[in-house]
């Protein structure tokens, strides 16, 4: 990550807000990733923020949340500077103990803070980012301190050596369960297709915020399918990666980083077929699940699906009875 110390041009301060947004969108995702490759319910710590008992899988979730708003902020306050705001990603890693992930993830927060809070700004230069960054840093903080005492109690049970769960190559094999991955592949291009949009068109609530929500249900599908996968025998795949010898993956490209269209009416026209093709997989998923528990939640995936089209369609009719719109 380039750190950028001196900001006192408009383009010094696109500049840094760009360096964080690619950090923000990769760590969002490496969180997510680092999650739902642990146990669920297994490993507690004591929050010192919270000051609760906490599951480590179930706030690393969180933290991860919390870097995809911190995404949009940057994106939207870098088009709203009359720049344009980066989709490309940091690389992401997943190591084959959880420990190790939640020190990487430390490490993360405490880079990136640094990244936050060693910039300088001329003085009375833009004074509102300033004050976003050093907000934003803050939540980085907690987040480290966070990670270390998940670490700290992981310790203190003795399970430093406690592994995430790994992909089983038979099972990865079964038709269900490749097809699910490509389902999540899906969910993730999605979402993250939404979340652009809502940057380049924060300027209009009404429509941001109908993308905003239709991005936060891709997540939710990509949450619940995590846990499927691992009913499956299978774990979430980070795309892109390779494994080394020690069973370490790596990617520079865990996301897609270019999507189309960057106008209103197109953004919405190319939105409708991609979420039409994802309820097409999910139909044929569902053909080959049982009845029962994953069924169920499948068909809920599926239903939500279908009200994205419904609204998608509207909206691009609606937009296109608005001459000049754009």
């Amino acid at each position: 990550m380039e750190n950028i110390k001196n900001i006192k041009s408009t383009e010094d301060a696109i500049k840094l807000l760009n360096v964080a947004l690619e950090h923000e969108w990769a760590v969002s995702f490496e969180y997510l990733f680092h999650a739902y490759s642990f146990p669920k319910g297994k490993f507690f710590y004591q929050d010192p923020i919270l000051k609760r008992r906490q599951e480590v899988r179930a706030q690393t979730i969180q933290i991860g949340i919390d870097e995809i708003y911190h995404s949009l902020q940057l994106g939207s306050i870098i088009n709203q500077m009359g720049g344009t705001p980066s989709f490309e990603t940091d690389g992401v890693i997943r190591y084959p103990r959880i420990m190790d992930n939640l020190e990487r993830d430390k490490k993360t927060e405490d880079l990136v803070t640094n990244l936050y809070q060693s910039a300088e700004f001329e003085e009375g230069a833009f004074p509102k980012i300033q004050n976003m960054v050093l907000n934003i840093s803050y939540d980085e903080v907690r987040h480290s301190d966070q990670f270390v005492a998940m670490m700290d109690a992981m310790r203190a049970e003795g399970a430093e050596d406690a592994m995430c769960h790994q992909s089983n190559l038979e099972n990865a094999q079964k038709e269900e369960v490749q097809l699910l991955h490509a389902i999540m592949r899906a969910e993730n291009d999605l979402m993250h297709r939404y979340l652009k949009y809502v940057i380049l068109f924060s300027e209009h609530q009404d429509l941001s915020q109908r993308l905003f929500k239709n991005a936060i249900d891709h997540m939710k599908n990509w949450d619940k399918n995590g846990g499927i996968l691992i009913k499956m025998g299978d774990v979430i795949q980070i795309e892109n990666a390779e494994k080394d010898s020690d069973g370490v993956e790596r990617t520079v490209s865990p996301m897609p980083s270019i999507y189309p269209e960057e106008d209103r009416l197109s953004a919405l026209e190319t939105l409708i077929p991609a979420e039409s093709d994802l309820i097409s997989k999910y139909e044929k998923l569902l053909s080959l699940v049982p009845d029962g528990a994953i069924k169920d939640q499948l068909e809920k995936h599926t239903g939500l699906g279908r009200e994205h089209v419904f609204t998608q369609e509207w909206l691009l009719k609606n937009a296109q009875k608005i001459e000049g719109l754009k």
